[in-house]
């Protein structure tokens, strides 16, 4: 049963992990929905010609009741008519986030990565296919413009990124439907999926079809644009990034010989290299700095760019965790938090004395 649209385009998005995939095993999500239906469906027929060995994953939220467990006695169906193994669990989420200070949207999508991430390990998967659309892509661009994203945010959903992999990114919901439908196959409709509460619905049902209406084309249409548009984005993106990195070459070498983990950027290089180039090796000169920590905002992005363009020496520019950074001798150097002060110093004593100099 061939999904005659769908198929060609989960073919082209697995040639370039053809060789990781070869003799390993994928594991797809599976909600029920029309998306993750055809996704397993074409991944299942894919699998003989890359190689690979298919395991599917569905989580019950715990939110729907009734509903929920028809979604999973429907994928169950759907993989036992396929011979794919199911790793499928009921989750009290509403718990789980609670205890774990999570909600929304977002703490579901953090325990279903949790989920996914562990299926994968027990079933000895390489990697892990969900099944985001094109449309997924529209709705994530516009969320993201709305909320002030960048290059990297405007770049969306990657199609690779790790262990993750969206074979679908090139497909509209239009596409995906139609070939279900065409091939007689039936898929369960989430009715949260429409729930006015969560800003993605919103953006679904009010505003992408405002701009369609608008723009005078085809809701589909919009969708497939907004997927080449944020591939070409996040293409931009990685050679930029590929260009910052060589500006950061050595550097990150040495901090990690230093004793005290300072790190000194050549800032007469950083202030000669495009804005655009600049603004991503500061932020990757950060992250390396100091990983796990919160990324740097556009206002710390500006502080820094200030401090390599400036022939000032000494001010420093305040980053999270107390980390610093300042220019001295053409260097922009990173800083960790000082160490606390000991018992009995004066407190305040080092904001007392003003901008720091080194």
């Amino acid at each position: 049963m061939r999904l005659r649209r769908i198929e060609p385009i989960v073919r082209r998005a697995l040639v370039a992990r053809r060789a990781a995939l070869s003799g390993s095993r994928l594991l797809v999500a599976v909600s029920g929905g029309a998306d993750s239906t055809a996704l397993l469906v074409a991944l299942h027929r894919l699998a003989p010609e890359f190689g690979f060995d298919l395991h599917a994953a569905h989580l019950d939220h715990g939110l729907r009741g009734a509903e929920a467990r028809a979604d999973r006695a429907s994928v169950e169906a759907l993989c036992r008519a396929r011979g794919v193994p199911l790793h499928a669990a009921a989750w009290n989420t509403r718990l789980r986030m609670k205890r774990r200070g999570l909600s929304g949207h977002a703490g579901l999508r953090t325990l279903r990565r949790e989920f996914l991430l562990a299926a994968a390990r027990r079933a000895g998967a390489v990697a892990i296919a969900t099944a985001h659309t094109a449309d997924d892509q529209l709705e994530t661009l516009l969320m993201r413009l709305a909320r002030g994203a960048g290059l990297r945010g405007l770049g969306a959903m990657r199609a690779r990124q790790g262990r993750w992999l969206k074979p679908l990114l090139g497909a509209t919901r239009a596409d995906i439907e139609r070939d279900l439908t065409r091939a007689g196959l039936a898929w369960r409709e989430d009715r949260s999926n429409h729930d006015s509460h969560y800003l993605r619905t919103r953006v679904r049902d009010d505003v992408v079809p405002a701009l369609a209406a608008a723009a005078r084309v085809p809701r589909a249409v919009l969708a497939a644009h907004a997927a080449r548009a944020a591939r070409e984005i996040d293409a931009a993106r990685e050679a930029l990034e590929r260009s910052a990195r060589a500006l950061l070459k050595g550097a990150l070498a040495e901090a990690a010989r230093r004793a005290d983990g300072a790190l000194a950027l050549d800032a007469a290089r950083l202030a000669a290299a495009p804005a655009a180039v600049r603004r991503l090796a500061l932020r990757a000169a950060w992250a390396a700095f100091a990983p796990g920590a919160p990324g740097l905002t556009h206002h710390h992005v500006g502080a820094l760019e200030r401090a390599v363009r400036s022939s000032k020496t000494g001010a420093h520019v305040l980053l999270p965790g107390r980390a610093t950074a300042g220019r001295v001798s053409g260097v922009l150097r990173f800083r960790a938090a000082p160490a606390p002060n000991p018992r009995g110093s004066r407190p305040g004593a080092s904001r007392a004395e003003g901008p720091r100099r080194w």
